[in-house]
């Protein structure tokens, strides 16, 4: 079947005015062009976070698609060096290709990518001259045509409702990523979401791309193109070859733009290279070239003047002509074809570089990972087999093990620099071919002060400026930074920590849902309990994953009490926050704890008032503006078994909260949104306004009546104005040159003995960006910063304005509490050593004591 030009399939040209393609359509049409396709190929990943068909297409010549399996060996192996000699180095290296990744709208309200998409393909499909020809002959293309289907469909709908309407044009007012918004973009490492994780596996790690172009939108009232180069500063461990590769190729594109007449063109500014966060691939060996586009209204034309342009954040001029932005744009209207052209004009400059160079990208990929392999310091990371929380390293660990980090365990007791190790214990050494990328996610982040001039504010960072998981997380991570001897066996794959239920030291039951043959027999457990003499089983507090367990037990119904204090029982702590359960449940708590991972014992008797826990019932506010914190929020309770309501505006300004909930969370947005949220007329009536007056009063009578309110970070900022917190924001007046947090990871000091404190080890790292610092008199503060700088990873400017103030705060209101939280206790699913602060607020709202 020939192939058919997006027109006449589509009905429009796409680019044109008020039209949109939506996943459907554009999944038709691919399936069309590859009836009969010569070049292309569809290949299925999966399904997208809520259920639509994930995919990307290859693109390449007839022959290279008849040797794609061996083209992928070739790639596979210069990925991994180690035992080629530089011979057979260099006949891998004349065979390859160029393998590139272009990925289109992982952020669903910047369109143009995503309807470009069908344009180029059937381009490349059916053109016939020689820079095609070239292309294809010395490129495999791997083309993500949505990394976000699930938000297409949502912009597309919205847009269509709205067209013809004093609305067209917005933004949808939801979140666009079911659980992560625009913060898709910032899961490259932590893999929470289907599409990333999905990418990750069937793609990078199948082909190794030396080139991933990913193409973005921004604002309208600056440049119209961004490429790189990037602004300083870059992640150390992002190889300096990459660095040069990034530069090169990101001029090359904006010269092919302006060539092309392009103007508004410009590299080196806002954007840096510092978070893994936003590229997987800078610590796999190739290049991530982000490109911006200015934005139409979704498909709508828009019309800027010239002097209505406004410069960047870092002080660069659209209007001014500059050798890194040298033909300004003159202003004028502004149209999604102008973006469609900007983009496809990319794409192919992009892919000729690739292959006019394809001996130098697959040469350097081959240089950058042999510089990997031979990585002499720092020499390992060491993970002892004792941890607080053993289901929180084994989740790390699957971080590095997704990212194709090997990882190695002790098979005997060892020492490094004096200090001991037991077998058990976990290695992961840096000479390896994925070593930066292990290396950045575990090292502590020193990242530079840089000012707009000397003494002046901050240069702002693009992103976070502390990523280190061991803290975000609550792992002991153990730097060796010279070789050690040790007996080593490499994990080929990580299995889950063996939990089960311990009634002695000699006798243990469940140790995994599939007991081993021997086990003791349903007979032999129950005499072994009551020879115990125990009346409960505990479930640790320190283990996370022991809130899976809990939430299981309550939804069968089965008592789960706390402890209120800590106390000794038969020499051992019993710390306060111990998830306490009847014996009779042994065999449920068996099979519930093999299934987590999580350790359960008998208990002497139990020498502390209890709570008894209820299913708390949990309402999420929801504004009408996408703010990823309430996805976030979302994507957590689920994981871990929480049912819960999202409530809007109206919800809450109706009152009677507490006839349906137990507690109410607010995520992290700005308090005015809050009380004020959209203004008359920029949206349909239903999603306009906040929570005004009526919501305030509502919030306060649901406190006043013995409700729980959750107020995260910017929210907490609302609670205190709105209903009259005794509580300073000591950093609220403050200019940027004198206290600034861009992302941070802080220490702070915890009240362990106080309910929201349960399970938490006393010194608690957070991810602090931007927040407020309190002083209170009334309420009880939980948390608090130390008496010295509480930096530990990223950048902080004024600590001196932080030192014991107060983080985390119980705030009497009434028959109830706000809970006041000053830093982001579930970041974008990664800050998981921190989310039994949310956890621990969530029981107690609804928890009586016994």
């Amino acid at each position: 079947m020939p192939a058919i030009p997006p027109r006449e399939f589509l009905g429009f040209t796409p680019g044109d005015d008020r039209k949109l393609a939506d996943w459907t359509q554009l999944t038709e049409y691919y399936k069309m062009l590859a009836e009969g396709a010569r070049r292309l190929r569809i290949v299925h990943m999966g399904e997208s976070t809520e259920g639509r068909p994930f995919y990307y297409i290859v693109m390449t010549s007839p022959e290279n698609l008849r040797r794609l399996d061996e083209y992928r060996e070739i790639q596979a192996r210069l990925a991994d060096p180690r035992g080629l000699s530089p011979e057979e180095a260099e006949a891998l290296i004349k065979k390859g290709k160029t393998i590139v990744m272009i990925s289109c709208s992982i952020h669903a309200t910047e369109v143009g990518a995503v309807q470009m998409a069908p344009e180029l393909l059937y381009e490349l499909e059916t053109r016939e001259d020689e820079k095609v020809k070239e292309i294809l002959d010395n490129v495999i293309l791997l083309f993500v045509p949505s990394l976000n289907p699930d938000g297409l469909d949502l912009v597309v709908n919205w847009y269509r409702q709205t067209l013809g309407t004093p609305y067209e044009g917005s933004a949808p007012p939801f979140i666009y990523q079911k659980y992560a918004g625009h913060d898709n973009n910032r899961d490259w490492f932590m893999l929470n979401l289907a599409e990333n994780k999905l990418t990750v596996e069937k793609l990078h790690n199948v082909w190794h791309p030396q080139i991933v172009f990913d193409l973005h939108q921004m604002g309208d009232q600056g440049f119209r193109f961004f490429l790189p180069p990037f602004m300083d500063p870059y992640d150390p461990n992002v190889d300096y070859i990459l660095q040069q590769e990034v530069a090169e190729l990101g001029i090359h594109m904006a010269g092919e733009l302006l060539a092309e007449g392009k103007t508004g063109v410009s590299w080196l500014n806002t954007y840096d290279g510092f978070a893994p966060s936003r590229a997987y691939q800078h610590y796999h060996g190739g290049v991530r070239i982000l490109s911006e586009a200015a934005s139409a209204k979704l498909a709508t034309p828009t019309v800027r003047k010239f002097e209505e342009l406004r410069p960047t954040r870092d002080g660069l001029d659209p209007k001014v002509s500059t050798w890194n932005h040298p033909a300004p744009w003159k202003g004028g209207e502004w149209r999604l074809r102008d973006i469609v052209d900007y983009e496809k004009i990319a794409c192919y400059a992009c892919l000729s570089h690739a292959a006019k160079f394809r001996h130098l990208w697959v040469g350097n990929f081959y240089k950058i990972h042999k510089r990997a392999v031979e990585r002499k310091e720092p020499y390992a990371y060491v993970f002892p087999k004792d941890q607080r929380d053993p289901v929180m390293l084994h989740e790390l660990l699957k971080v590095l093990e997704n990212g194709l980090v090997e990882i190695h365990v002790a098979k005997e007791p060892f020492e490094v620099e004096g200090v001991r190790f037991d077998a058990g214990s976990y290695v992961v050494k840096l000479a390896q071919p994925y070593g930066a990328y292990a290396k950045t996610l575990l090292e502590v982040q020193e990242y530079p002060d840089l000012r707009q001039y000397p003494g002046g504010p901050p240069k702002l960072p693009y992103d976070v400026t502390g990523h280190t998981l061991p803290l975000m997380m609550g792992v002991k991570a153990v730097l060796a930074k010279k070789p050690f001897d040790a007996v080593l066996e490499k994990v080929e794959r990580l299995e889950k920590p063996r939990g089960g239920v311990a009634i002695a030291s000699s006798v243990a039951i469940g140790e995994s849902p599939r007991p081993a043959e021997g086990a003791p027999s349903a007979s032999d457990r129950h005499a072994a309990l009551e020879a115990s003499g125990s009346k409960y089983l505990a479930i640790p507090a320190s283990v996370t994953a022991s809130v899976k367990m809990v939430n299981k037990l309550l939804d069968m119904d089965i008592p789960v009490f706390r402890t209120v204090t800590s106390y000794k029982s038969e020499g051992a702590l019993v710390e306060a926050g111990t998830f306490l359960v009847p014996l009779s449940e042994a065999e449920v708590l068996a099979r519930l704890a093999g299934e987590y991972g999580v350790d359960v014992s008998a208990t002497g008797v139990v020498r502390s008032p209890l709570m008894k826990l209820k299913k708390p019932r949990i309402a999420v506010y929801k504004s009408y503006r996408g703010f990823a914190d309430e996805g976030w929020l979302r994507y957590v309770l689920e994981e871990y078994g929480f049912s819960y309501e999202s409530v809007v505006n109206g919800r809450i300004r109706e009152g009677d909260l507490a006839r349906d909930f137990d507690v109410v969370v607010f995520p992290s947005q700005p308090a005015a949104f809050m009380t004020h949220g959209n203004r008359p007329g920029t949206y349909p009536p239903e999603y306009t306004g906040g929570l005004g007056q009526q919501g305030k009063e509502s919030v306060a009578e649901f406190l006043e009546q013995g409700g729980t309110g959750v107020f995260v970070a910017g929210a907490a900022d609302w609670a205190i104005e709105q209903l009259g917190l005794d509580c300073t924001n000591v950093v609220g007046d403050k200019k940027p040159q004198e206290f600034f947090v861009p992302g941070s990871i802080l220490k702070t000091v915890i009240d362990t003995e106080h309910p929201l404190g349960f399970g938490l080890p006393r010194e608690l790292p957070v991810v602090f960006e931007r927040n407020a610092v309190w002083e209170t008199k009334e309420g009880t503060v939980v948390a608090r910063y130390p008496a010295v700088n509480p930096l530990m990873s990223g950048w902080l400017l004024g600590s001196q304005y932080m030192l014991n103030k107060a983080a985390l705060v119980d705030y009497p209101v009434g028959l109830g509490r706000a809970v006041l939280v000053g830093f982001h206790p579930y970041f974008r699913g990664q800050a998981r050593g921190t989310y039994k602060v949310l956890f621990n607020a969530l029981y107690l709202a609804s928890a009586e004591r016994v």
